[in-house]
């Protein structure tokens, strides 16, 4: 099952704990040509297709495409206070990009917290992202992957928003096992985080 991966950091599967872009879409054996996450990208750049970013994604063979985005245009959103119409061009931005890479399976990302609920504000603000997230993809035939689920807070470093590399090997499992629940030949998910999860 060739499986495409899109967006921003969480796409790239930064780790916080080594820096690296490797993460979850490692292990689950996605091929690097089908890594195509951009760290600090923006649903706004995804959607104008910045430097052919989107073409080159609709494009990819692939059976399964999963997608993190609106997380760098809400951080831009705190930064300097948005309008609504600002507010809902982004989550116009998101529909035009998940609106151009679906495949006959389609998972978009939603935030974990990456503080614990320890920071009010940050809990706040990635449930706020969240709704925003399921409000753009509102009619749409996509799985949502909450993180949340998998992702706890020894996952974190406790000052970095990327998991570490435990954290992606959470990911990694309970993303075979979403792929799994939809497609039940196409995954064997692999119990250890620090090998690979086989998607055939």
């Amino acid at each position: 099952m060739k499986v495409l991966v899109i967006g921003d950091s969480w796409a790239s599967a930064r780790e916080a704990d080594t820096g690296m872009d490797a993460g979850w879409p490692h292990l689950l054996s996605v091929a690097p040509s089908h890594r195509q996450g951009v760290s600090g990208a923006t649903a706004m750049q995804w959607a104008t297709d910045h430097e052919g970013w989107l073409s080159r994604a609709r494009h990819t063979s692939a059976d399964a495409v999963i997608v993190s985005l609106l997380g760098n245009d809400a951080r831009l959103a705190l930064e300097k206070p948005a309008t609504g119409r600002e507010l809902d061009a982004g989550l116009g931005h998101l529909r035009t990009v998940v609106d151009a890479v679906l495949r006959p399976l389609s998972i978009v990302m939603l935030y974990a917290d990456p503080f614990g609920g320890r920071d009010v504000r940050a809990q706040s603000a990635v449930s706020s992202l969240n709704a925003a997230i399921r409000r753009a993809c509102r009619g749409r035939p996509v799985v949502f992957a909450d993180t949340a689920r998998w992702l706890k807070p020894e996952h974190f470093d406790g000052s970095d928003i990327h998991p570490t590399r435990a954290g992606h090997g959470a990911l990694a499992q309970g993303l075979a096992g979403l792929i799994h629940a939809h497609h039940p030949i196409s995954v064997r998910p692999v119990p250890v985080p620090q090998e690979s999860v086989r998607l055939d």
